[in-house]
């Protein structure tokens, strides 16, 4: 179930199908709005200005 509170997710993943599948689940079936960053510095560099309420990171990114 959707928190009401939880709109805007900052997915951080290195892997471009991982990246597709996840936007694809988290927007259609979640409803979130989703910015997907391909490394550290760029999610870094986007998170003030994208301003998620949930950041999803990959731990195997490099």
């Amino acid at each position: 179930m959707k928190d009401p509170g939880l709109h805007r997710i900052l997915f951080v993943e290195d892997d471009p199908d991982i990246q597709m599948v996840g936007k694809m689940a988290l927007e259609a079936i979640g409803g979130f709005t989703v910015l997907v960053c391909n490394s550290g510095i760029e999610a870094l560099a986007r998170l003030e200005e994208f301003d998620p309420d949930l950041v999803l990171l990959d731990v195997m990114m490099p």
